[in-house]
């Protein structure tokens, strides 16, 4: 059986990643992409073998292909995705932190006019208070409402067309509707929004570190850890009773569904916190 033409070997990586990229509308594995592309040169009557074009491993072989992006993670599986949606994959680069709900809405929210927004660092609180505000506490400057579109809009370019329409259609608007629209959009998709809650959990939590920098506030402060489900969480997963192994599934699978702006609509009662609590600890 001879080897893949370098060129059809290419050329069928390339596929394979737009393909399944559409259909994840997030970063693939590496691992996924190759054995793809060696079942397929199997099917065509050949064999892929990157050494047999010089290079040690599948990685360097990806990296030779400039329609392809790739994101190098130690000790992990390298997660690939076509050149045109870079920004999404460094989203997916590594762990993100848990940012508090607190911080979260300070950013995210847009100014209130005549207040100001401060975190306490005696209190450990954020307030915001009437303008000019006699409180001690670091100014937090919200993130404007110009660069939570253009957030909206270099997502929806990184998308596959038929998504990429959608999107940028419903940020045509004026004022906040486009807001209201956009997560519309979102909805109809999940794969979609999946991809679109980790995208801004990046951009947002990169303002909050840099704030955070600049100010002499420690991590500890404003974040909890990784967050649920991401790779390089130092805690063991808690052992699950079997009966709920499958409510917590569709839970989950649920959430996922939700944009992240809705899910901080939420009212959790306190009692429920406090027995899922006390069930993990």
């Amino acid at each position: 059986m001879p080897p893949l033409n370098s060129e059809d070997a290419r050329a069928i990586v390339v596929r394979v990643i737009q393909d399944l990229y559409a259909k994840r509308h997030s970063p693939v594995p590496g691992a996924l992409v190759k054995a793809q592309v060696v079942s397929e040169a199997s099917r065509s009557g050949s064999f892929f073998n990157e050494r047999e074009y010089g290079h040690k491993n599948f990685l360097e072989f990806v990296k030779t292909i400039p329609e392809i992006a790739v994101q190098i993670r130690i000790g992990s599986d390298m997660p690939l995705a076509p050149s045109t949606a870079g920004d999404l994959l460094f989203a997916y680069a590594r762990p993100l932190p848990r940012l508090r709900r607190d911080f979260w809405r300070a950013f995210i929210e847009f100014p209130v006019p005549n207040t100001v927004r401060l975190y306490d660092t005696a209190e450990d609180k954020i307030f915001v208070d009437p303008a000019p505000s006699a409180r001690k506490g670091i100014v937090i400057e919200p993130i404007p409402k110009e660069a939570q579109v253009a957030w909206r809009k270099t997502f929806a370019e990184e998308q596959p067309e038929n998504v990429r329409i959608a999107l940028m259609a419903s940020l045509e608007g004026v004022g906040t509707a486009v807001f209201n629209e956009f997560s519309r959009r979102l909805r109809e998709n999940p794969t979609v929004m999946h991809a679109w809650n980790r995208y801004l959990q990046k951009q947002v939590t990169d303002k909050v570190a840099e704030w955070a920098v600049a100010n002499g506030v420690s991590e500890d402060r404003w974040c909890g850890g990784t967050s649920r489900g991401e790779e390089g969480t130092s805690k063991e997963p808690m052992p699950l009773k079997s009966h709920s192994i499958g409510q917590l599934a569709e839970l989950y699978n649920l959430l996922d569904s939700v944009p992240i702006e809705d899910l901080l609509q939420l009212r959790v009662p306190l009692g429920w916190v406090l027995k899922v609590t006390r069930e993990r600890t």
